[in-house]
């Protein structure tokens, strides 16, 4: 068994990314493609709640929810946006416009993020945890 590395929390940027540097077939584009896939099906829930739950709180403005509503794949902001434009009708159109706006901002900082930390930074931990960790692994699946 093997340790898959990922390195973010996988905008539809990062897979374009990862298959342009490793390929198609490696196992860091893998290891993006699961997190994309399980974060779209199980991240645009539990955004939908998490966003709901932040409204209830009534502590920020609806659109600096909307802003931080842009952190994950389109999906996920989406499905943010859309539970905040419930809660909140009269914001509903500027806070889709504010999530999308997010949305494109960290795509475009995520990539160079990715590109210059994420990606040194995780090689680099792998290359000093794997050695002891992937024993351990090995070990258990044995």
């Amino acid at each position: 068994m093997a340790i898959t590395p990922h390195y973010s929390v996988n905008r539809d940027s990062n897979l374009g990314l990862t298959t342009d540097i490793y390929g198609p077939d490696a196992p860091e584009t893998r290891g993006t493609f699961a997190v994309y896939i399980v974060g779209c099906v199980i991240g645009t829930v539990f955004l939908s709640i998490l966003a709901s739950v932040v409204a209830s709180f009534d502590i920020l403005h609806p659109l600096a929810l909307g802003m931080a509503s842009g952190i994950g794949a389109g999906s996920m902001m989406t499905a943010a946006a859309g539970t905040l434009g419930e809660i909140y009708p009269q914001y509903a159109e500027d806070i889709l416009v504010m999530g999308g706006a997010s949305d494109m901002l960290t795509g475009i900082t995520g990539i160079y993020m990715g590109t210059f930390v994420g990606l040194p930074l995780t090689r680099k931990l792998y290359a000093i945890l794997e050695p002891r960790i992937g024993r351990i692994i090995n070990k258990e699946a044995n």
